[in-house]
């Protein structure tokens, strides 16, 4: 099912009236900057590195997004944004999407998936004992 353009403009409205938008572009910028700093690239090189990607890439966009346009008419909700909103003045939410962002980066831009929390777990338990 196609995505109707006037449903994501009305979702994205939405999101800007409550805040949203300016708070995940946030969490997005500071993700980007932690990737810089981690890698040694400067914001050219992710661009440039994002701009080369695979057909196998493009193609998982193109699905996830086939699959959420039937609910992108329920996002465009002032009680679901007003709380979203809320959501993303905790700290704790914050972090969590900041390291998912800036892992999710990594990821494409090495192409390594970092450690899972288990085994950072288990790394830092290794270390202590």
């Amino acid at each position: 099912m196609p995505i109707d353009p006037g449903e994501v403009y009305d979702v994205m409205e939405c999101a800007y009236r409550h805040g949203v938008l300016d708070k995940f572009m946030t969490i997005q910028g500071e993700a980007l900057e932690a990737v810089m700093e981690e890698t040694d690239l400067n914001m050219g090189d992710l661009l440039n590195r994002m701009d080369e990607a695979e057909e196998a890439s493009v193609q998982k966009v193109d699905k996830l997004l086939d699959m959420l346009g039937p609910f992108i008419k329920y996002a465009n909700n002032d009680k679901l944004m007003k709380f979203v909103s809320r959501l993303l003045d905790i700290t704790f939410v914050k972090s969590m999407m900041m390291a998912n962002v800036k892992n999710t980066i990594l990821k494409v831009m090495t192409g390594e998936s970092p450690p899972s929390l288990g085994k950072r777990i288990k790394a830092a338990l290794g270390k202590a004992a």
